[in-house]
């Protein structure tokens, strides 16, 4: 890996030029930004959220995202870890590893969207009797 070690910046919008070593944090947009670690020049997006990846926040102001970055749409097919705001090197994959990889990241958000759809009838239901309640209870006042 040609970067070694990135610096988290908290921004409003992720920028357009990404600068190389700098990590940019969208809080906002839950989303995430930097230049692929290997130098290829590629941009690196990842999207925060439980099917997706999870930025930790450590005291000492530095961060990790978990899972691993595995750019393998890039040519550079780079892989690798942020720890601690320091690049680790997660090796190669093969291509039957990657394609594991991705069918575990759709049963993944798929799992977290059935979970969110089960919860959300729920949620409605609960919402309309509170309004009716509501309403009653504004009826005899």
């Amino acid at each position: 890996m040609k970067i070694k070690e990135l610096t988290p910046k908290y921004v409003s919008n992720l920028p357009e030029q990404l600068e190389e070593g700098i990590f940019y944090i969208c809080e906002d947009f839950a989303a995430t930004s930097h230049k692929c670690c290997c130098g290829c020049g590629e941009d690196v997006y990842n999207k925060l959220g439980p099917a997706k990846w999870q930025l930790t926040k450590e005291p000492d102001g530095s961060i990790s995202l978990h899972p691993s970055v595995g750019n393998w749409k890039y040519a550079c097919r780079s892989h690798y870890w942020i720890q601690n705001n320091h690049v680790i090197d997660a090796g190669e994959m093969s291509s039957r590893a990657i394609k594991g990889v991705l069918k575990r990241d759709r049963r993944d958000r798929d799992r977290v969207i059935a979970q969110h759809n089960a919860q959300a009838p729920q949620t409605l239901w609960r919402r309309a009797v509170a309004r009716i309640a509501r309403a009653f209870r504004n009826l005899w006042r």
